[in-house]
């Protein structure tokens, strides 16, 4: 059988510093005998537009021209997939505004598929932004209503229920493990490749400088933890960038706080490995991939109730959960540690087992 993912946003947003969903999930299904097409929508001009790339025998991305485009949101010229030669479409929904047409698409030529959503919000730092675009996708709503919809977290099925779409299910987010190195090296040459001081307790922090990351929470918490503590933050430069850098260099106190910038996936892994904690600020996060990868290298994390986390992690058993960075300071200082961060994800957030809640539904 051959599944087309189809992104229903502009462009390409995965990078080598991500554990990229699709690949992932393109790969279990790989494992158990399917093809995977992933699709991008881009604009006519960018030179990818048009083309394949082949990553595996039988997985391939493909890059199709947009017709219109409203910052990220798209009217993706929807005929093009025909000739793709798709069994079972896979359309990654969230809160995009071409969602009923893709749903409506795909009923008028008779298309198996089903809807994969994260978030039913917009995730905007303006709030009028955010009014905006709720008020805009909330037709969205009665094209889940005709149609499968998987959800990445039980909250946005709760959501989707009240909303009179009975068919929402819990599908949750894979770590793909094939990608993660194994470690040799101890955690002390570790530390000694990283240049990271030996005698410090590591707090790791992986978010971009945007605001719905929170990522100026690390301020409060590096003056609560002083200096016994060294906090890291991975991150791609972005909004808050001159901010924040304007902010690390107005205190001596801030000087336990190391930004390295974007690291590349098969780098992070070791910032894992050497961390004591590993923080999450988002009070939004919608999912949170650093979670499931520091909770495989059973690191305790300790993160923001929000959908995600309030989803991925069993509070006191495999991290912790907190309201505020008082609370999540409280934790660290405390020296809680968790033994079963890792049998957690093992047990539930794998792509094996997601993928087949996908084919359970389309071969049933």
């Amino acid at each position: 059988m051959k599944i087309g993912y189809i992104h229903l946003d502009c462009g390409e947003w995965s990078t080598d510093s991500y554990n990229v969903q699709e690949i992932g999930l393109a790969k279990a299904l790989e494992q158990i005998g399917h093809q995977t097409t992933i699709v991008y929508w881009m604009p006519r001009e960018d030179k990818r537009c048009g083309k394949e790339m082949t990553i595996t025998p039988n997985i391939k991305k493909v890059y199709l021209p947009y017709r219109m485009r409203f910052v990220h949101h798209i009217l993706p010229d929807f005929p093009l997939l025909l000739f793709l030669e798709i069994d079972v479409f896979h359309l990654q929904s969230d809160n995009l505004l071409c969602v009923p047409e893709a749903v409506n698409f795909c009923q008028k030529h008779g298309l198996k598929h089903y809807c994969y959503v994260g978030t039913v919000h917009s995730s905007s730092p303006k709030a009028i932004s955010r009014w905006i675009m709720d008020k805009l996708s909330s037709r969205n709503f009665s094209a889940f209503r005709k149609t499968k919809v998987f959800c990445k977290t039980p909250a946005v099925v709760d959501e989707l229920k009240q909303k009179g779409v009975t068919s929402a299910e819990w599908a949750p987010v894979g770590l793909d493990t094939d990608i993660i190195p194994l470690t040799i090296n101890s955690k002390e040459e570790l530390k000694k490749e990283l240049e990271l001081p030996h005698n410090k307790i590591i707090v790791f922090l992986v978010c971009a400088l945007r605001p719905d990351k929170h990522p100026m929470d690390i301020f409060p918490l590096a003056e609560i933890l002083g200096n016994k503590y060294l906090l890291v933050h991975a991150g791609t430069p972005w909004m808050q960038t001159e901010e924040y850098m304007k902010k690390l260099k107005s205190n001596d106190i801030y000087k336990n706080i190391s930004f390295v910038g974007k690291i590349p996936n098969e780098k992070i892994h070791a910032y894992y490995e050497i961390a004591d904690y590993v923080i999450n600020f988002n009070p939004n996060e919608i999912f949170g991939m650093a979670i499931l990868e520091a909770m495989y290298h059973n690191v305790t994390v300790v993160a923001r109730h929000a959908p995600g986390p309030d989803c991925i992690i069993k509070n006191g058993e495999s991290g912790f959960l907190c309201n505020s960075v008082e609370e999540m300071s409280q934790i660290i200082l405390s020296d809680k540690k968790v033994q079963n961060a890792r049998k957690q994800i093992i047990e539930y957030f794998t792509w094996e087992s997601t993928a087949k809640k996908f084919l359970d539904y389309i071969q049933h």
